[in-house]
């Protein structure tokens, strides 16, 4: 399985912390994030994987290059910023079967076989990995049938009380997903999940453990203290 790092944000709400540095290499306990990211894929025997890049990319290229933490790299460079659906159509050449899509500002713990797994027994087009968190008001989240396919993607909602089970940032994809990406600039997480989620062809697979995003300061700097450990 080869895997697909979306790695082509702004990070606007970190560059008042690293300026222009590419979010993915915002330094965590003083290595860049994505390696982490690497380290995780490689440790599960995930051994090629795509970075669909794009602000930042030659500085991402030159700290990574061509291999990186046991994991052998293909780039896909964006020519204008065309969100994570976006990016993703885009590097539609470099498919060759089933792939794991990562966003590159979120790492969790969890094996992401069986991830796929989850979507080849049930026949799905993807699964995504989903995280219980006690306070859920701040991010968005995912509502499931009885059976384990995701119905709905709510919105985040401040009104929101109590746990809730959300978005870990991690899919396992059938090659068909190609299919249902629009060509044009897209966000993965607002116009195309919810869209597949209607059609009842996403799983949630609940996940143990905790994962970690860097999205705003306060989450890099939680990752980064925890993580460094």
């Amino acid at each position: 399985m080869k895997a697909f790092v979306l790695a082509g944000g702004l990070g606007t709400r970190l560059q008042p912390r690293f300026g222009a540095l590419p979010k993915p290499l915002a330094p965590i306990g003083g290595r860049p994030f994505v390696t982490r990211q690497l380290e995780w894929l490689a440790g599960h025997g995930v051994r090629r994987a795509v970075i669909l890049a794009g602000h930042g990319a030659e500085s991402m290229r030159e700290t990574l290059g061509t291999r990186a933490a046991g994991v052998e790299l293909e780039w896909s460079v964006e020519p204008e910023p065309m969100g994570t659906g976006g990016a993703l159509y885009w590097a539609r050449a470099f498919v060759d079967g089933p792939v794991l899509v990562v966003n590159g500002d979120t790492l969790a713990e969890g094996d992401p076989w069986v991830l796929e797994r989850e979507r080849w027994d049930h026949g799905a087009l993807g699964a995504v990995a989903l995280y219980e968190v006690a306070d859920a008001r701040s991010r968005g989240r995912v509502e499931r049938d009885g059976h384990g396919t995701i119905a709905r993607f709510v919105e985040k909602d401040e009104r929101w009380t109590g746990p809730a089970w959300v978005n870990g940032g991690a899919y396992a994809f059938a090659p068909t997903l190609w299919r249902h990406l629009p060509q044009g600039p897209s966000s993965l997480e607002r116009d195309v999940l919810p869209r597949l989620a209607e059609r009842g062809l996403l799983r949630g697979l609940s996940c143990a453990g905790r994962f970690w995003d860097i999205g705003t300061p306060e989450d890099w700097e939680r990752a980064d203290r925890e993580l460094a450990r």
